[in-house]
Order: C-alpha cells, then structure tokens, then sequence
C-alpha cells in the first residue's frame, strides 16, 4: 500500500507540474499560506541544509548568495557567504545580502525577516518541521515552483521514489528484523531513541525493520537498563556516535553488540534529497546481502 501511495502522489505531481520560468507562481509553506513569488528568484539565501540540497540537485547553486553554516550542508555550498549557524542565523547577515528569497527560516528570524519585507518559504509540517519522507518530496516540489524548476524538481522527486519501491520491494516479503535507532553522546550516558512519528522510524520501516521502541513516541530518552531489557537484534547509530555504543560496557551483552550488528548510518539524510540512500544503508543493515550492488 505504502509502494502504491509513493507511485500515485509522484504521477500526480508530474502531472500538475507547471511550465517552468512562469511568474508569478504561488506556492503554501509550513502555516498554510499562500506565498506568492512575483520574479524568478536570482538572490536566495538558505538558513537549512535540506534547501541547500535542493538548490544543488535542482542545478541551481549560482543563484545561492548565503548560506547558514551546518556539518550537513552540501560540498557544493562551502565557501558561499555565511549568514550564521542553521540554529542562530544572524538578521542582519541575511538582510545584508539583499535577498530576494529567504529559504528554511522559522520563528523570530521569520517573523522579523518578513516584518522587513523580505520573501520567506519555509515547508514541511508546522514550524518547518520535515517528519518524513512524504515532507521530503513536498519540500523539493515546493521549492521547484519557487524558483522556476518545477520539471527539474518532479524528476528528482521520481528518482528518489523510484529508488525507494525499488528497496521496498526486496524487503517486503523478508521477515522483520527488531532493530533499536539510537543517539548516544557518551558510552554510559542514557540514550535517546527513535520513537514513532520521526523520520527514521519511518525509515526503519520501509527498510523492513521492527523497532524496537516504537510504542514511544518522538525522541525520548530511556535508561540503559530499559535498552538492555528490550534487546534489540540491530542497533542503527550515527557514525559520529557509533564509538560510544561499542565501547559501554553496560551495552556489551545487547544481542546487537554480541552479534556484531550495530552499524553507522548517515542519521541526517532522514530529512535530505538523499534519503533513499539512508534507507538503502538501513536495509542493507537490516538484510544484509538482500540488496543488489
């Protein structure tokens, strides 16, 4: 059902894709407003790495002029003006470049950036929040329109939807593996973990997967003691924290460490043009020798 839904909303959007280089256009953001853009935008500014991605899959990285500094920007984008961090961007940075499009920016910042008369869109679920992949794929559609590359952005939407029924399809008829996605700071520091309603329990999902916590809900964060009761067969990390799951020596009797699966996945990719290859390294995980090279 869910290879159903991905393959219908994709033929629907390229259907409904528009002319490119049609202004004005008007597109919704995260709030349910219209934002109407009167020009095809030649000075944008983006304040998160998902739009910095977008901008680079859809060809256009000339029309960047500053970019908010995150470790998950895109290669591409290093070098171009900063405007701060994604987390604290800087008002004035941003109103300095003289954008005529503000990409990614939420709260405050956006409250002030549009009470200077400065044109905002930000996607994704109320606040900016991408929850998933179906977010993922309306923030690319979404964006396409804004700049005038709506053909080039329902391509990319249908590579990356192609590449995940493509997983989807070789999992499916495997059994569920119990798997645990976890964030550790430190080796015996309580873990939060992925819960339902995030990104990478979708993920887990899609991959084939059953997690392990997800009766919670969002990112909680548990003891030690419930992750050892609970078990799980894998255990999915990011690779920067993947060190601290080895070496806690409270973690040393968890199935996963035993067996030698727990692995390193590229956590930010969730919520990025490339989440068709996070979901590919969770299968793999999850199935290992199931996937094709």
């Amino acid at each position: 059902m869910r290879i159903q839904a991905l393959i219908a909303g994709l033929l629907c959007g390229l259907m409904l894709a528009g002319v490119a280089g049609a202004f004005p256009v008007m597109v919704v953001d995260d709030r349910g407003r219209e934002i109407v853009i009167p020009t095809s935008p030649e000075r944008i500014v983006v304040l998160l790495p998902l739009y910095a991605e977008i901008l680079v899959d859809l060809g256009a990285t000339d029309r960047l002029v500053g970019v908010a500094s995150s470790p998950n920007n895109p290669p591409e984008v290093v070098g171009f003006p900063s405007v701060g961090t994604s987390f604290s961007p800087s008002l004035e940075a941003i109103v300095a470049l003289e954008p005529d499009l503000v990409l990614g920016a939420w709260g405050e910042v956006r409250a002030r950036l549009e009470e200077l008369g400065l044109l905002v869109l930000t996607v994704g679920q109320t606040g900016g929040w991408i929850t998933g992949i179906p977010d993922v794929l309306d923030a690319i559609r979404t964006v396409g329109e804004a700049v005038g590359l709506a053909p080039q952005a329902e391509a990319l939407c249908g590579r990356i939807a192609e590449a995940i029924v493509r997983i989807e399809a070789v999992v499916l008829p495997l059994p569920r593996v119990r798997v645990a996605f976890l964030y550790l700071s430190a080796p015996d520091s309580p873990p939060y973990v992925v819960g339902a309603g995030t990104p990478e329990h979708e993920l887990l999902v899609r991959a084939g997967g059953e997690n392990a916590f997800g009766d919670l809900m969002g990112y909680p964060q548990v003891s030690l003691e419930e992750l050892i009761l609970r078990d799980p067969d894998v255990v999915l990390t990011d690779p920067a924290q993947l060190e601290n799951v080895l070496a806690s020596s409270f973690l040393s009797g968890l199935a996963a460490v035993q067996s030698g699966r727990v692995y390193g996945v590229q956590a930010s990719w969730a919520v990025s043009t490339r989440v068709a290859e996070l979901l590919r390294q969770v299968a793999e995980a999850l199935h290992p020798g199931a996937l094709a090279p």
